[in-house]
């Protein structure tokens, strides 16, 4: 009886047939739209999950693996170990998504069809269908590898297993099934054994699968190569062979003992019977090459410790001691010597041969070292075996290193390594000639020029979820592993539904402060490097610094380009960056790079600058739009109304950093003959870019940028959910933030959700920005709004749009106090009149408000009318401050 497994079924035969082939044929035929349909992320989350069942050595199946693989494949226990752990990392989810990335250039490409700056159009890669895998038994864990290969690019596979090893795929599936419970991974394969040569069951696999990958030698290879169907591709990988090059040179500024050391391990894994595993070591000089085995020789007894050389079978040792006795005979004429451990130790054999020539070793820790007298001797040597050749681990210096290599992946090597490398497949590295996974995928295409309209956006409320949720348990799972912080606020265990969340403390501003203010250590995932730090908008206290990779900041810059884009700016746009620059400052640097992936023209003046200045370069280049802070804006404004300048306009602004009431909207439209204002973006300093708008959002209106940021609207009482249309604290979890997980962060703003579909056809959230959690001042028991005194403002000529409000007690009295800024500078009479027609016009608007006036439960609120930029600005943001509470400590 056979064990097999079919689609998330382990099932006895008394063999493989044809029939139960063809029937696996026809159910891997229904299966493929399904297993194509998947989110990458939910994959590799299952995926993940596995690895880490597979790395606890008190899990039963890692017990099972080591107790039956040993004596089945004649290798150590250790080196079986070696093989799991190697398995364990391919299949971490950032394994898989580094994979992705370097074979198909973005991991998004396997997930849709995703917009390409070359092509100006969408690109795709789409599952080839049904793979068959033809898995060699050189090496145990190779099977799974190719198995793993085929599932992260969503393809039904169909994998046989060799007759060296019929065991470890099925533990892996068993694995997977325990792993597993929403059936992602487990329905779209099955693991057949049979044996080679079985001409029936090849031809029907050769026929009806998309792809047959073929791992083995010349006859397994050529068995496959005839006959197939049509439209069936293949993907050969024969026979291999590997070796070792070394400047003496080189060696000599390195210790030569780790060197040594790299090599015997190159030739220890996997018993040398991988493709990647060296044959023979080039090395300039007899001498050089004397000295070197001598210390190969004690690498090789080192490893032994640590690999404990297996045991194998009869025909294995009878080839040892032909390749010894061999070497002997050359030895008494001269041209070889030969070194090994005892005469019955077969444990490692080194063979030292004087003419270069290039030798394939019989396995198992044989290495042949070949003194050369120039590096043309090497290619001579290998000249006969061209693409026979797989890697070639070189030490040399950089010169040598590029010339060695044109030379070798000419004449048919596809992969360079250093020493100690070759056993280790490092992502990205061509497997013989193939960009890996890229082979498993058909390239499709959308022409359309549409850039920043992608298709997440237009997904079902369910599938967005799912993939938010696999995001989440990543960051999760990744936050408790590396941050210190986070390893007693995350459960040990995966979240089932993103409700869940709300297991996790909401982070308050304090604690946050704390720990940035302290260094960010327990908050940091990892050290510093490739990365960004920019700084809060605090002006006491102690700094705080936030901390991006340079990845994760290009990406937020992406997302507040698609805002930019679908609301207000044209690829060719003028447009000037008024956003404060310098002095740790995010905005500028975040915008000039959204504005470079649209494709404006970009003017870097800054807002800090004057405006005059400001204003001769808007003029020099008669801009098409501006983004900047609103006040900034407004001070624009005001210069041109003050001049009385009429043959200026900015068609386009963009704003951020502070809320626009529509007041203030109305203004900026009048003056500066603006056709678009829109937000730049709802984003926090603290997590990144949140809400965009497109063009049909208008005010605080903002789609959430779901793949980036998960979003809650809170209670600020209670902490639960608020309903729809009601407002609430807005928290916030960016989920593709690593170096700092930002997880439940109360930001300190309101919103409200918008429950209804946007005419652009988008599914992802709307909702509705409400400004600042402390824009709001209750005086006696009326809510005094920022946009309320905006709106009392713009009744007032001669006033501008940038104000602060106070709260203030006059005795036991509220008041509601507000320093406003005049258009142009005024006496004091002047200012004294603008201030009493302000309070009437509030008391007009707000009935509430005059009405506990008339009861004397509040004291009349008071107006003080400053200059132009006679309020203060945060010295580092330019932003005012539209709410100041002194009544309560």
């Amino acid at each position: 009886m056979v064990t097999w497994y079919k689609f998330g079924e382990f099932i006895e035969s008394p063999e493989i047939t044809p029939e139960i082939i063809r029937n696996i044929i026809d159910l891997a035929k229904s299966k493929t739209d399904n297993a194509a349909a998947l989110p990458i992320l939910k994959i590799a989350e299952v995926l993940d999950r596995v690895g880490q069942k597979l790395s606890d050595p008190e899990h039963p199946i890692r017990k099972e693996v080591l107790n039956i693989m040993p004596d089945l494949i004649h290798f150590s226990p250790q080196m079986v170990v070696a093989g799991i752990e190697a398995v364990c990392e391919n299949v971490r989810f950032d394994s898989i998504m580094k994979r992705l990335a370097i074979d198909l250039d973005d991991p998004a490409y396997i997930e849709d069809f995703t917009y390409n700056n070359h092509f100006q159009g969408y690109i795709k890669a789409v599952p080839q269908g049904i793979l068959a895998h033809v898995s060699a038994g050189n090496v145990f864990v190779g099977a799974v590898d190719t198995l793993i290969q085929g599932i992260i690019t969503k393809n039904v596979n169909i994998l046989k297993m060799s007759s060296f090893d019929p065991v470890f795929p099925l533990l892996f599936a068993k694995l997977i099934l325990e792993c597993d419970p929403e059936g992602i991974v487990y329905p779209y394969f099955s693991l057949v054994p049979f044996r080679g040569g079985q001409l029936e069951i090849e031809t029907i696999i050769k026929q009806e699968s998309d792809v047959v990958i073929v791992y083995g030698g010349k006859e397994t290879v050529e068995a496959y190569r005839n006959g197939r169907g049509l439209f069936t591709k293949d993907v050969e990988f024969g026979p291999k062979y590997s070796c070792v090059i070394i400047d003496p040179e080189e060696m000599a500024k390195q210790n030569t003992s780790d060197v040594c050391h790299a090599v015997a391990k190159d030739f220890t894994m996997w018993e040398q019977s991988a493709c990647s595993s060296p044959h023979s070591v080039f090395i300039k000089g007899l001498h050089n090459a004397e000295k070197f085995a001598a210390e190969l020789k004690k690498s090789f007894v080192k490893l032994a410790l640590e690999y404990p050389f297996p045991e194998i079978n009869v025909d294995e040792k009878l080839e040892i001691t032909r390749t010894r006795e061999l070497a002997r005979v050359e030895q008494a004429l001269g041209n070889s010597e030969l070194i090994i451990p005892a005469i019955d130790d077969q444990s490692w054999t080194i063979i030292l041969e004087k003419n270069p020539q290039f030798n394939i070793s019989c396995q198992h820790r044989t290495a042949y070292i070949i003194a050369i007298e120039n590096y043309d001797q090497v290619f001579e040597a290998l000249s006969g075996y061209g693409k026979y050749i797989q890697s070639v681990g070189i030490l040399a210096d950089e010169a040598t290193l590029f010339n060695l290599s044109e030379r070798l992946t000419q004449m048919g090597a596809d992969r360079i390594t250093e020493l100690g490398f070759m056993s280790r497949r490092k992502h990205g590295t061509p497997h013989d000639g193939t960009r890996g996974i890229a082979e498993y995928v058909r390239w499709v295409s959308i022409g359309h020029d549409m850039k920043f309209t992608e298709p997440f956006d237009y997904k079902s409320d369910e599938y967005r979820d799912a993939v938010t949720l696999a995001r989440l348990n990543n960051l999760l799972h990744y936050s408790k592993e590396h941050a210190a912080f986070y390893v007693d606020r995350i459960p040990v265990t995966k979240l089932s539904s993103l409700s869940e969340l709300m297991k996790i403390p909401i982070l308050t501003q304090d604690e946050f402060k704390k720990c940035l203010s302290s260094g960010g250590n327990e908050i940091l995932t990892g050290p510093l490097q490739n990365s960004i730090s920019f700084g809060s908008g605090g002006t006491t206290g102690n700094p705080k610094f936030v901390y991006r990779t340079m990845e994760e900041t290009r990406f937020n810059a992406s997302r507040i380009a698609k805002g930019l884009r679908l609301k207000t700016f044209q690829k060719g746009d003028v447009v000037a960056n008024l956003f404060f620059a310098g002095n740790m400052w995010a905005s500028f640097i975040s915008v000039n790079m959204a504005l470079e992936e649209i494709g404006c023209h970009i003017l870097p003046v800054g807002g800090h600058i004057g405006i005059e200045n400001i204003m001769t370069y808007l003029r020099a280049f008669k801009v098409d739009g501006a983004v900047s802070l609103p006040s900034i804006l407004i001070g624009i404004a005001q210069y041109v109304e003050k001049n009385n300048i009429k043959d200026f306009s900015i068609p386009k602004l963009s704003y951020g950093g502070e809320h626009l009431p529509q007041a203030a909207e109305e203004y900026l439209k009048s003056v500066l003959k603006c056709e678009v204002i829109g937000s730049a973006s709802y984003a926090i300093n603290d997590t990144g870019v949140v809400g965009y708008q497109c063009e049909h959002c208008t005010g605080g209106i903002h789609h959430v940028h779901e793949d980036v940021h998960f979003v809650e609207i809170l209670n600020p009482e209670t902490y639960e959910p608020v309903l729809d249309g009601e407002a609430g604290n807005i928290i916030l979890t960016n989920i593709n933030r690593k170096l700092m997980p930002v997880i439940r962060y109360d930001v300190g703003d309101r919103g409200r959700w918008i429950n209804k579909p946007c005419a652009c056809g988008r599914k992802v959230r709307l909702f509705e920005l409400l400004g600042r959690s402390d824009e709001v001042l209750i005086i006696g028991g009326d809510n005094i709004t920022v946009d309320g005194v905006s709106t009392a403002i713009s009744h007032i000529k001669g006033l501008s749009q940038n104000f602060t409000m106070y709260g203030k007690f006059v005795g036991p009295l509220d008041l509601l106090e507000i320093h406003v800024e005049a258009l142009s500078e005024l006496n004091e009479n002047e200012k004294a009149l603008l201030a009493e027609q302000l309070i009437e016009v509030l008391l007009t608007l707000k009935t509430t408000l005059a009405a506990f006036l008339s009861a004397n439960s509040i004291a009349r609120p008071r107006v003080i009318v400053f200059d132009p930029n006679g309020i203060p600005r945060n010295p580092r943001t330019g932003k005012i401050k539209r709410v100041i509470e002194e009544r309560y400590d």
